[in-house]
Protein backbone atom coordinates (compact mmCIF):
# COMPACT_ATOMS: atom_id res chain seq x y z
CA UNK A 1 0.00 0.00 0.00
CA UNK A 2 2.90 2.61 1.25
CA UNK A 3 5.18 2.07 -1.99
CA UNK A 4 1.68 2.20 -4.25
CA UNK A 5 0.91 5.44 -2.58
CA UNK A 6 4.61 6.70 -3.15
CA UNK A 7 4.46 5.37 -6.33
CA UNK A 8 1.24 6.89 -7.45
CA UNK A 9 2.41 10.59 -5.73
CA UNK A 10 6.05 10.69 -7.73
CA UNK A 11 4.22 9.95 -10.96
CA UNK A 12 1.86 13.11 -10.65
CA UNK A 13 4.60 15.88 -10.62
CA UNK A 14 4.14 16.45 -7.06
CA UNK A 15 6.84 18.92 -6.53
CA UNK A 16 6.22 22.24 -7.48
CA UNK A 17 8.73 25.31 -6.34
CA UNK A 18 8.02 28.82 -6.51
CA UNK A 19 11.46 30.30 -6.84
CA UNK A 20 13.11 33.29 -8.49
CA UNK A 21 13.93 32.70 -12.10
CA UNK A 22 17.66 32.60 -12.17
CA UNK A 23 17.51 29.87 -9.63
CA UNK A 24 15.00 28.06 -11.71
CA UNK A 25 17.17 28.42 -14.68
CA UNK A 26 19.99 26.65 -13.09
CA UNK A 27 18.47 23.76 -12.14
CA UNK A 28 17.34 20.91 -14.83
CA UNK A 29 15.20 18.21 -12.87
CA UNK A 30 12.44 17.48 -15.29
CA UNK A 31 10.67 15.81 -12.29
CA UNK A 32 10.14 19.39 -10.36
CA UNK A 33 7.84 22.00 -12.55
CA UNK A 34 8.07 25.29 -11.59
CA UNK A 35 5.75 27.71 -11.35
CA UNK A 36 6.21 31.56 -11.32
CA UNK A 37 4.90 33.56 -7.73
CA UNK A 38 1.03 34.19 -8.67
CA UNK A 39 0.71 32.36 -11.31
CA UNK A 40 -3.19 33.06 -12.48
CA UNK A 41 -3.97 29.53 -13.38
CA UNK A 42 -2.55 28.34 -9.70
CA UNK A 43 -4.34 30.92 -7.66
CA UNK A 44 -6.91 29.83 -9.43
CA UNK A 45 -6.67 25.46 -9.03
CA UNK A 46 -5.76 26.43 -5.18
CA UNK A 47 -8.99 28.38 -5.12
CA UNK A 48 -11.70 25.43 -6.29
CA UNK A 49 -9.05 23.25 -4.19
CA UNK A 50 -9.99 24.96 -0.92
CA UNK A 51 -13.26 25.51 -2.06
CA UNK A 52 -13.79 21.62 -1.59
CA UNK A 53 -11.35 20.68 1.07
CA UNK A 54 -14.31 20.42 3.74
CA UNK A 55 -15.51 17.84 1.47
CA UNK A 56 -12.12 16.11 1.36
CA UNK A 57 -11.62 16.06 5.39
CA UNK A 58 -14.62 14.55 5.86
CA UNK A 59 -13.76 11.60 3.46
CA UNK A 60 -10.22 11.64 5.03
CA UNK A 61 -11.90 10.96 8.22
CA UNK A 62 -14.34 8.58 7.04
CA UNK A 63 -13.11 6.87 3.87
CA UNK A 64 -15.65 5.29 1.41
CA UNK A 65 -15.03 2.25 -0.01
CA UNK A 66 -13.31 2.03 -2.99
CA UNK A 67 -10.95 5.47 -2.00
CA UNK A 68 -7.11 5.84 -0.90
CA UNK A 69 -4.11 7.43 -1.26
CA UNK A 70 -5.52 10.45 0.83
CA UNK A 71 -2.88 12.83 0.30
CA UNK A 72 -2.14 16.67 0.55
CA UNK A 73 0.03 19.47 -0.47
CA UNK A 74 2.03 22.06 1.45
CA UNK A 75 4.20 24.58 0.39
CA UNK A 76 7.89 24.72 2.68
CA UNK A 77 9.87 27.47 3.35
CA UNK A 78 13.44 27.12 5.03
CA UNK A 79 13.43 29.31 8.00
CA UNK A 80 16.90 29.16 10.46
CA UNK A 81 17.18 25.43 10.46
CA UNK A 82 14.02 24.37 10.03
CA UNK A 83 10.91 25.00 7.78
CA UNK A 84 7.75 26.92 8.26
CA UNK A 85 5.02 26.74 6.10
CA UNK A 86 3.06 28.69 3.98
CA UNK A 87 0.29 28.86 0.90
CA UNK A 88 1.26 32.31 -0.01
CA UNK A 89 1.75 31.80 -3.89
CA UNK A 90 4.01 35.45 -3.83
CA UNK A 91 6.41 34.32 -1.43
CA UNK A 92 10.08 33.38 -2.96
CA UNK A 93 11.54 30.01 -2.41
CA UNK A 94 8.41 28.14 -1.53
CA UNK A 95 8.65 24.27 -2.40
CA UNK A 96 4.83 22.82 -2.44
CA UNK A 97 5.01 19.54 -2.04
CA UNK A 98 2.69 16.03 -1.27
CA UNK A 99 2.13 14.56 2.13
CA UNK A 100 0.23 11.42 2.78
CA UNK A 101 -0.85 8.95 6.13
CA UNK A 102 -2.70 11.85 7.34
CA UNK A 103 -3.70 11.77 11.01
CA UNK A 104 -6.33 13.86 11.75
CA UNK A 105 -7.32 15.48 15.20
CA UNK A 106 -10.14 18.46 14.58
CA UNK A 107 -8.67 20.97 11.93
CA UNK A 108 -5.03 20.06 13.36
CA UNK A 109 -2.48 17.07 11.08
CA UNK A 110 0.53 15.48 11.31
CA UNK A 111 1.75 13.58 7.63
CA UNK A 112 4.44 11.53 5.76
CA UNK A 113 6.85 14.03 3.31
CA UNK A 114 6.16 12.28 0.40
CA UNK A 115 8.21 14.17 -2.15
CA UNK A 116 11.90 14.28 -1.72
CA UNK A 117 13.12 18.22 -1.68
CA UNK A 118 14.69 19.95 -4.58
CA UNK A 119 15.25 23.63 -3.15
CA UNK A 120 14.59 23.37 0.45
CA UNK A 121 17.28 21.96 2.92
CA UNK A 122 15.62 21.55 6.34
CA UNK A 123 13.06 18.66 5.62
CA UNK A 124 13.63 15.39 3.90
CA UNK A 125 11.12 12.49 2.55
CA UNK A 126 9.54 10.45 5.54
CA UNK A 127 9.99 13.39 7.64
CA UNK A 128 6.71 13.75 9.88
CA UNK A 129 5.23 17.30 9.30
CA UNK A 130 2.46 18.75 11.47
CA UNK A 131 -0.12 21.49 10.28
CA UNK A 132 -3.58 23.18 10.89
CA UNK A 133 -6.14 23.60 7.98
CA UNK A 134 -4.55 26.78 6.66
CA UNK A 135 -1.82 25.32 5.77
CA UNK A 136 -3.37 23.10 3.17
CA UNK A 137 -2.65 24.26 -0.43
CA UNK A 138 -4.05 20.96 -2.50
CA UNK A 139 -5.60 17.47 -1.47
CA UNK A 140 -6.07 14.45 -3.47
CA UNK A 141 -7.32 10.53 -3.18
CA UNK A 142 -8.42 7.85 -5.49
CA UNK A 143 -11.29 6.29 -6.28
CA UNK A 144 -11.41 3.18 -7.67
CA UNK A 145 -8.08 4.19 -9.60
CA UNK A 146 -9.06 7.75 -10.46
CA UNK A 147 -7.75 10.84 -8.75
CA UNK A 148 -9.99 13.09 -7.25
CA UNK A 149 -8.88 16.64 -6.23
CA UNK A 150 -5.13 17.63 -7.54
CA UNK A 151 -6.25 20.60 -9.42
CA UNK A 152 -2.70 22.39 -8.91
CA UNK A 153 -1.73 19.53 -11.78
CA UNK A 154 -3.91 21.51 -14.23
CA UNK A 155 -1.88 24.48 -14.74
CA UNK A 156 1.37 21.92 -15.36
CA UNK A 157 -0.46 20.05 -17.40
CA UNK A 158 -1.59 22.80 -19.27
CA UNK A 159 1.58 24.31 -19.52
CA UNK A 160 3.34 21.72 -20.66
CA UNK A 161 2.76 18.99 -23.73
CA UNK A 162 -0.68 18.12 -24.99
CA UNK A 163 0.17 14.73 -24.81
CA UNK A 164 1.02 14.33 -21.58
CA UNK A 165 -2.41 16.17 -20.69
CA UNK A 166 -4.27 13.24 -22.77
CA UNK A 167 -2.64 10.62 -21.05
CA UNK A 168 -3.11 11.95 -17.62
CA UNK A 169 -6.77 12.13 -18.33
CA UNK A 170 -7.15 8.84 -19.85
CA UNK A 171 -4.84 7.18 -17.18
CA UNK A 172 -5.93 9.19 -13.85
CA UNK A 173 -8.88 10.69 -14.53
CA UNK A 174 -7.54 14.19 -14.43
CA UNK A 175 -10.18 16.40 -15.90
CA UNK A 176 -8.63 20.18 -16.26
CA UNK A 177 -10.96 23.24 -16.66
Amino acid sequence: MLRGVISLLSMLVLSIPVIPAERALAQDNPNVQLIAPGDPAMAKAHEKSIGELDGFLEKLRNPPAGTENYSLKLGFKDKDKSVVLTTDQMAPDVEFMWVYQIEASGDHFTALLGDRPEYIHNIKQGDRVAFGKSDIFDWLYTENGKIKGNYTACPLLLAGPKEQLEQYREIYGIVCD
